[in-house]
């Protein structure tokens, strides 16, 4: 069943783009996940260790999307994609907070790996679009009650519909999507580049469903769509 697609234009922008979903259904999120606690402390440690007197924007694992938001028209450092901003916070040293345990286990593994990861609960028969915006969109940010009127056609994102879940491809989040304890289907894409990353997207993806399975006792599957198969 279609869950997850790249419109082709995408790729008329972004040609080595490629994106691993996982799709976990079954999720069984409430409760402590102590498994998860510790993989989310030792990806903070390792980070640290690794930005240690350097700025999270020199991490050489988060050039190609610099280079791609200056690609899509939009600045890497005003609009940070998902992966700069977590390590930009650790840098800081801020460590990180908790939300639940499902999108505690995508932090630990985007910081692990140094890649964009989202996190959207999907009804049965939705499908996750990586898009660009269109009139009639509607984005209402994390943690707000009504819609951004900011947002304009032509702004690369993740959207269900015509609610976008993510704007400015990984940079908000949206209320629309967002995952909770109790959401049971869940969908993952880890965003990275052919002849780049790829094989890293494919590791984090693999481990993710790991994780999804024995932690939370999840049916999860592993997904590439690029250019060639923009449709999973």
């Amino acid at each position: 069943m279609l869950f997850f697609s790249i419109d082709g234009r995408v790729f008329e922008t972004l040609p080595r783009l490629c994106v691993g979903v996982v799709l976990a259904e079954g999720v069984r999120g409430a409760g402590p996940h102590p498994g998860v606690d510790g993989m989310l402390d030792a990806a903070v440690r390792d980070a640290e260790a690794r930005l240690d007197g350097a700025h999270a924007s020199d991490d050489p694992r988060v050039q190609p999307y610099r280079a791609a938001f200056h690609e899509l028209g939009m600045s890497p450092s005003r609009y940070p994609s998902s992966n700069i901003a977590l390590l930009r916070r650790i840098a800081k040293g801020k460590g990180l907070w908790r939300v639940n345990p499902v999108v505690d286990l995508g932090n630990a593994i985007s910081i692990k790996y140094g890649l964009p990861l989202g996190a959207h609960a999907l009804e049965e028969g939705e499908v996750l679009e990586l898009r660009f915006s269109r009139p009639g969109d509607v984005f209402v940010a994390l943690g707000e009650g009504e819609p951004d009127p900011t947002l304009a056609p032509g702004e690369l994102v993740y959207a269900v519909g015509e609610l976008v879940h993510t704007r400015r491809w990984t940079w908000r989040q949206s209320e629309n999507g967002k995952v909770d304890p109790a959401a049971t289907r869940v969908a993952f894409p880890i965003d990275g580049f052919i002849d780049e990353n790829e094989a890293e997207v494919r590791a984090a993806c693999e481990e993710l469903a790991e994780v999804l399975r024995n932690e939370f006792g999840a049916r999860a599957e592993v997904f590439l769509a690029d250019a060639r198969s923009p449709r999973v």
